[in-house]
């Protein structure tokens, strides 16, 4: 019987190099103080030795595991899988791995944070989704940071990188009505998400003081392309000049409806502005009109905001704002006055 192969340990490693075990340990962990000559001595002999570090074992000492949960939702936006991979690759810079959790209509988010808590990860990150308060504090205590980012809460002792909504509120109308427009349908997913509320009170508060225009229906629950296509149904009844979405899926099944189902031109019958700026809203005939977020931003300030904590956990919490731009494209145009 062929005699199985032993495992080759940090003690191999060190023996092999004329070095200690604690300066292996040293040379595989992330920033900490090592030459840079024990630390290539420690590389040569393991990848000799076909070693490498345990993880697990190592996260027993240092009580920190280099992982960080990531808690997303709304699958159906290109904008998240394109935001996943952007965070696994920077992370991973950082010397951290990603757990990902996910909410369904099967899963509430305390449960998906609980889950990320059995991973014993050293941070997380959530996405549009607020936790409880009871939660936040218990992570709070193992010292596991949150931070939100697309949303935030004065409620909760968490850090937040959100998007200043009040101010692309004031962009959209201040561009609708400088182009000409002024019948109005505003189009939102969940009715209570903080963030639309703002935009569109925001948006309401302009076209008031200047006495110029109307927001004719105020539509929510509408979220994605084939709603946003059905929606049309009603819009047409109302017959606005432009609808402001608050997402590019809802707003390109808007100009699909308009002109599949109802053969209208856009922009010339209907104008439409979408929100989030996704690589299909400039392709082929979309050429969408619509609100350009920060995304890198979001990701690298959040990340940034996230190990600060980790590293210190009595700094407080930061609540960091960032400016949109809006993209014009082929989906708006300047009415003749």
């Amino acid at each position: 019987m062929k005699k199985e192969k032993s495992r080759v340990t940090s003690y191999n490693v060190a023996k092999l190099a004329g070095v200690s075990r604690s300066a292996v340990s040293r040379a595989f962990t992330p920033n900490a103080s090592v030459s840079l000559k024990t630390r290539e001595k420690v590389n040569i002999a393991a990848k000799k030795l076909g070693y490498h570090p345990n993880v697990m074992a190592r996260s027993l000492i240092t009580k920190k595991t280099q992982l960080i949960g990531l808690l997303m939702a709304d699958w159906e936006n290109p904008f998240y899988a394109s935001t996943l991979k952007k965070y696994s690759e920077k992370l991973q810079k950082e010397n951290y791995q990603t757990v990902l959790a996910t909410i369904n209509e099967n899963s509430d988010i305390n449960t998906s944070i609980e889950f990320l808590m059995q991973y014993q990860v050293d941070g997380i990150i959530m996405l549009s989704a607020l936790p409880s308060k009871d939660l936040v504090r218990k992570c709070n205590q193992k010292h596991t940071p949150i931070v939100l980012v697309g949303n935030s809460s004065k409620e909760l002792n968490t850090c937040t990188v959100n998007i200043d909504h009040n101010a692309i509120g004031e962009n959209l109308a201040a561009l609708a009505l400088n182009l000409g427009y002024r019948r109005f349908v505003m189009i939102r997913g969940d009715k209570n998400i903080e963030s639309g509320i703002q935009r569109t009170e925001s948006f309401s508060k302009v076209i008031e003081k200047k006495e110029e225009g109307k927001i004719l229906a105020n539509l929510t629950d509408i979220l994605g392309h084939d709603e946003g296509r059905n929606a049309m149904a009603d819009i047409i009844k109302i017959d606005p000049e432009l609808v402001i979405c608050s997402s590019d899926l809802t707003a390109l099944g808007v100009i699909d409806g308009a002109r599949i189902d109802y053969n209208l031109e856009i922009p010339r019958d209907m104008a439409v502005i979408g929100f989030g700026d996704n690589p299909i809203s400039s392709w082929g005939m979309n050429r969408l009109t619509t609100v350009q977020l920060p995304h890198e931003k979001l990701i690298d300030e959040s990340i940034s905001c996230l190990i600060r904590r980790i590293n210190n956990p009595e700094l407080p919490p930061k609540n960091i704002e960032l400016l949109s731009d809006i993209i014009t494209r082929d989906t708006t145009r300047k009415l003749m006055q």
